[in-house]
């Protein structure tokens, strides 16, 4: 028959078990788990590690009456229990070579015994270790306390894989909030709408491969006409939107209706060169159209546009460089001018994505050629349907498959004043 004492720390633990089912607050769960482990077994203090797989380490959530402790999973007390799964019970704490006594020494608290046992959930993974210290009446832990503390630690356990499997459903919805956010942030920086200016029509598309990216298009009106310009930066994402927004801001801020388009390009280039990483860079291409059809242009390091003729249905061999933004802090750009162009010419502005964009399974790329035939079919149809053309191009090629960088188009084209 049971004990007396026995059943009715079972029977505590049974009703103990059903206010950790309840709870789903990490934070809140373990502080209850300690205390109740720490009433159950008549202890001083008590510390509770949660296992961190990734970081191969032990680190307390809670430990009364001192800081928070990481400990190398397999090292020390707890993380030989963590590692191996056995608990482990030492009834005088420095007659055991296990047992770090630095802690004591900071604290000025005197370790007399300790009992350690693992929190191992339903796929037996230990998921915590609990560590009591120092029983209120002087006595080591027993095979008693071992028992009834082992019967608490089984239905922690569960109770922490369920509070943590909740903290990361909250944590990956929180997440994914924050970069919706920062989507419409992004977006809310693009133009809406290209703007109308006589003699030119424009259509625009941007896509990003992640929530957010580092493609970046905008249109600047000039004294007689626009500018047009077109940045990728190195990479995706959150860090790629970031220095996106900050050539933008750049650009904004020292753009003007006269200003020269190759000191725009080596005052950002020296301002960005500052702030960017050493692995980080920005091509940049930048146009400036002219009532009559001039077209005047600075590139950094980005893909020649494409500039179409309509007249005999090709492209003109135009190849102007320079070197990416933010590589060199002295970097002068120049502005070249390239012939006017006419009537149903067209000029368009991509970023690498377009003709870079890889079919699966041999991951064969679009490609330039691709692209021109795209244009060129397209083009009598107008700039948007150049835009439309290559959009579909470049999904069919995907052929639904994930794109591996983000995308943008500008198309631009000359139409009768």
């Amino acid at each position: 028959m049971m004990a007396p004492d026995l059943a009715s720390d079972l029977q505590r633990i049974i009703r103990v078990s059903r206010a950790l089912g309840s709870e789903r607050d990490l934070g809140r769960l373990l502080d209850l788990i300690l205390h109740e482990a720490t009433a159950l077994v008549e202890a001083d203090r008590a510390s509770l590690f949660l296992v961190d797989r990734s970081r191969n380490e032990l680190v307390t959530r809670i430990a009364q009456g001192a800081g928070e402790i990481h400990l190398p999973l397999g090292r020390g007390i707890a993380g030989t229990v963590a590692a191996t799964g056995v608990g482990i019970n030492i009834p005088s704490a420095y007659d055991d070579p296990r047992f770090n006594p630095e802690n004591d020494r900071k604290t000025g608290y005197e370790t007399r015994s300790i009992l350690c046992l693992p929190l191992s959930n339903h796929r037996d993974e230990v998921v915590a270790v609990i560590q009591v210290l120092n029983k209120r009446d002087g006595r080591p832990f027993d095979a008693h306390d071992e028992q009834v503390l082992s019967a608490l630690c089984a239905q922690a356990a569960v109770a922490i894989d369920n509070a943590q499997l909740v903290a990361r459903e909250r944590e990956a919805q929180r997440l994914e909030r924050e970069m919706e956010l920062a989507r419409l942030i992004q977006v809310g920086l693009l133009p809406d709408q290209p703007p109308i200016i006589p003699g030119w029509r424009f259509a625009a598309w941007s896509s990003s491969c992640d929530a957010t990216g580092g493609d970046y298009h905008d249109f600047l009106p000039t004294v007689s006409g626009c500018d047009v310009a077109l940045g990728d930066v190195s990479g995706h994402g959150i860090a790629a939107a970031l220095l996106m927004s900050t050539a933008r801001a750049f650009l904004r801020a020292m753009h003007g209706p006269d200003v020269d388009l190759g000191y725009l390009l080596t005052r950002m280039n020296a301002l960005l060169e500052q702030d960017m990483a050493d692995d980080a860079f920005m091509s940049f291409v930048a146009c400036r159209l002219g009532a009559d059809g001039r077209c005047t242009l600075v590139n950094a390091g980005h893909e020649a546009p494409l500039f179409y003729r309509a007249a005999d249905q090709g492209f003109d061999d135009i190849d102007i460089g320079g070197l990416l933004l933010g590589m060199l802090p002295d970097m002068l750009y120049d502005p070249t001018d390239v012939p006017p162009l006419r009537p149903g010419d067209m000029m368009v502005l991509f970023t690498d994505g377009i003709f870079e964009a890889q079919r699966p399974p041999d991951f064969e790329t679009f490609g330039l050629d691709r692209l021109r035939a795209v244009i060129a079919a397209a083009a009598p149809q107008g700039a948007l349907a150049v835009r439309d053309a290559v959009v579909a191009a470049v999904d069919g090629w995907l052929a639904g498959h994930p794109p591996h960088d983000d995308r943008t188009l500008v198309v631009i084209e000359r139409v009768a004043p």
